[in-house]
């Protein structure tokens, strides 16, 4: 089985392509896998089968859906252990999560909310995500979410993330999508919030496509290819902080295994030819 390398590729286990990558032998364009713990820990039967062989194929990767870092409830440690056991169950070194909140005193939003971001709410985060680390015997790796929400006196998106990062020894899951619907939607450079980033923490890198509204406004949506205006930033963000592991995206509007795996082909080699930092763009921006 393959190891997760700085250049290795990957996609999302989705429903529609479990069969396939069962049966068939290992995909060469796709390198390791990235599953949602929650779809997965208490399934048994044939589901767990299938995953259990698909596992002795490819690396996978844990991308948490539940944990709610940045909420102010008590840390829900009964389910962290039971992630906890899963990665040791299949292996999975990298678990994964978002770096918001999805849950308030009534129970779960099943959203993903932006957390303020504010210097007084670090030392609280870095708490938190220590004691997941410690419940999981891992870095946990924090994304930057997509959001459509800002707060007011809030820190630059990029340092406010670094300060997490050093502080807590978390790493991080840099979606690059993200990055240009965010800086779109509030109006902030991209290649300043990059530039911000420890290339020392940055553990794989998500991309995917967007939808444009009328208006102009972006939504992420992961439900078309990956547009060029993302590309040029993904080359853009392995010139400044060199390759890293990178998954492709997709939850919807979801084309056949064989196209899907052309196209993450085809964005690696294209973002691998890089080399450009591209200094002064955004001069004067946020």
């Amino acid at each position: 089985m393959r190891t997760i390398t700085n250049t290795s590729k990957g996609l999302g286990l989705r429903s529609e392509y479990i069969d396939l990558l069962g049966q068939l032998p290992e995909h060469p364009d796709i390198d390791f896998l990235e599953l949602a713990p929650e779809n997965w820990m208490n399934i048994g039967g044939m589901k767990r089968e299938q995953l259990q062989d698909i596992a002795q194929k490819y690396p996978l990767v844990a991308h948490g859906l539940s944990l709610s870092i940045g909420d102010c409830q008590t840390l829900n440690e009964p389910f962290i252990r039971d992630v906890a056991n899963f990665l040791d169950e299949f292996n999975i070194e990298i678990y994964s999560e978002h770096l918001s909140f999805s849950r308030d005193s009534q129970g779960y939003l099943y959203e993903l909310l932006p957390i303020p971001r504010q210097k007084e709410n670090i030392a609280y985060l870095v708490e938190r995500i220590q004691r997941v680390q410690d419940l999981v015997q891992r870095p946990i790796a924090l994304e930057n979410i997509s959001y459509y929400h800002s707060y007011s006196n809030e820190m630059p998106e990029g340092e406010f993330i670094a300060e997490i990062c050093d502080k807590s020894g978390c790493d991080l899951l840099l979606d690059i999508n993200n990055v240009f619907v965010n800086s779109h939607n509030h109006g902030y450079c991209p290649y300043n919030m990059l530039n911000s980033l420890p290339s020392e923490a940055i553990r794989y890198c998500h991309i995917a496509g967007h939808l444009k509204e009328k208006d102009g406004f972006l939504l992420d949506t992961h439900g078309a290819p990956v547009p060029d205006q993302v590309l040029d930033l993904a080359r853009y963000t392995y010139g400044v902080h060199g390759s890293k592991p990178l998954l492709l995206e997709r939850d919807q509007n979801m084309p056949s295994l064989l196209v899907l795996a052309e196209e993450l082909r085809s964005i690696r080699s294209e973002i691998q030819e890089f080399g450009q930092t591209l200094e002064g763009l955004c001069k004067g921006g946020s």
